[in-house]
């Protein structure tokens, strides 16, 4: 069965995001390797050597933001956080996917508001300074919610490309 080229461009953003996303979920286990370490060695040396690392646990904070911003992201492409199973679970697969599709286009709009006045904030912020991490602006911890968001946009449309053309509701 030859494939339209729509159908084939469909299925190449899909592969894309895909591999954007594992790249994302490799860099957010990073991050969270890091800031477990750090924050071990901060232990160590204030219960061994009596030194307290202070800016430890103001970039533990920021890492985690980036955490937070990167897994939701990527919950999002598994139908994760936009879901209430309990709602549609006795409907029809048809109605469900009706309501899947309606659920998104809000998702969508709540999402370009969160993006626009998380990346207006940010930007607002950009001449703050971290307390203990002076070379660090706030706008790179305030720029995790949106740039969060922007993966939740991205993996809510191509789950909803897929429930259009007939994949699983969740």
């Amino acid at each position: 069965m030859k494939r339209s080229k729509r159908e084939r461009n469909a299925n190449t953003c899909i592969a894309l995001v895909d591999i954007v996303n594992a790249w994302l979920q490799y860099i957010g286990i990073v991050i969270l390797c890091i800031m477990t370490i750090t924050v071990f060695v901060a232990v160590l040396s204030r219960f061994f050597i009596g030194i307290s690392l202070s800016w430890v646990e103001e970039s533990a904070t920021f890492a985690m933001a980036w955490i937070c911003a990167i897994g939701a992201g990527l919950t999002a492409r598994k139908g994760g956080l936009t879901t209430i199973e309990i709602g549609v679970m006795w409907l029809p697969e048809h109605i469900k996917r009706v309501v899947a599709v309606i659920a998104a286009l809000i998702s969508f709009v709540i999402f370009t508001v969160i993006i626009y006045y998380g990346t207006k904030m940010a930007i607002v912020v950009n001449s703050q300074h971290a307390t203990t991490i002076p070379m660090l602006t706030m706008f790179w911890v305030y720029i995790a919610m949106p740039f969060g968001v922007v993966i939740m946009f991205v993996n809510t449309l191509i789950r909803t490309i897929e429930v259009i053309k007939g994949g699983t509701v969740k």
